[in-house]
Order: structure tokens, then sequence, then C-alpha cells
């Protein structure tokens, strides 16, 4: 069974922050601090996981949709009005 986390193991700035937090009554206790710094945590990296999961999507649809026969830079630039003759 692991270890339970102590004020002891925390370095000392956080330990003061994890303190203060609870003297300011934003938390019950300790424990609390570092639960809601857990799920915290958890969040973002679940965005994280997310952003990356459709990043990988839209590669994956850009590498299956092939080359594109029409293309040209000048076209394209054209297309968004920032071509040669608007510079």
């Amino acid at each position: 069974m692991p270890k339970p986390i102590t004020l002891t193991h925390l370095p000392e700035d956080l330990t003061r922050f994890a303190e203060a937090q609870v003297a300011a009554g934003r938390f019950p206790d300790v424990e609390g601090v570092l639960e809601a710094s857990l799920l915290a945590m958890q969040r973002r990296q679940q965005r994280h996981d997310a952003k990356v999961a459709a990043l990988d999507a839209a590669l994956e649809e850009g590498e299956q949709s092939g080359f594109a026969d029409d293309y040209s830079l000048e076209g394209t630039l054209a297309k968004l009005g920032l071509g040669a003759a608007s510079r």
C-alpha cells in the first residue's frame, strides 16, 4: 500500500501555500488543497490529451485526403485577396 503524502514530503514554499489556503478558509484542510490541485492537474491533462487527439485526427484526415491536383500558391493567395496585385 502506498505511503500517504504528508506536508513533510512537500517543499517548504508549497507547504506554506497549502497552509495559507486553509488559514484563509478556502479549504477545510491541507488534504483538500492537495485534492483540488490534483483535480486541476487531471482536468488540464484531459484537455491536453483531447487537443492532441484532435490534432492527430486532423493530420490523419489531411494525409488520407491525398494531394491536391489543382493547387497553386498564386491561386490560393488570390482567393484570400493576397495576390501579387494586392501587394
